[in-house]
């Protein structure tokens, strides 16, 4: 009976390792856009790390002088120098390039409010 549930779980942490080794991450947001299915802190947001920050990317960020807020869903609105204007729902912040922790892939609603819960 052990040995029906080591195959799936074995499968799934091969799966887990390739999308790690691609650049892919989960996190859970604490701050920025909302969907239509709720806000930013209810849902887990799926990233590719590491991707250059474009005009109209939607992404996910750390914000610096906001600990408790980070990280954060925005979308970018300009890129000058090493800084970048992000926009968080109503807010709106310059932060550094290396702030960027990377380009928002997907969004899974509901999920981040279970996460909240148990304390991640």
């Amino acid at each position: 009976m052990l040995r029906r549930f080591v195959k799936p779980v074995g499968v799934a942490l091969i799966v887990i390792l390739i999308f790690l080794l691609a650049g892919f991450r989960l996190n859970h947001p604490q701050y920025g856009l909302s969907s239509a299915l709720g806000s930013a802190k209810s849902s887990l947001a799926l990233y590719k790390h590491g991707a250059q920050p474009t005009i109209g990317a939607k992404v996910i960020v750390t914000l610096p002088n906001m600990p408790a807020a980070s990280p954060a869903l925005g979308i970018i609105r300009s890129v000058q120098g090493g800084k970048v204007l992000v926009v968080l729902g109503s807010d709106l912040r310059e932060i550094s390039v290396q702030d960027v922790k990377g380009k928002l892939i997907a969004v899974i609603p509901f999920l981040g409010a279970i996460v909240g819960i148990v304390g991640l």
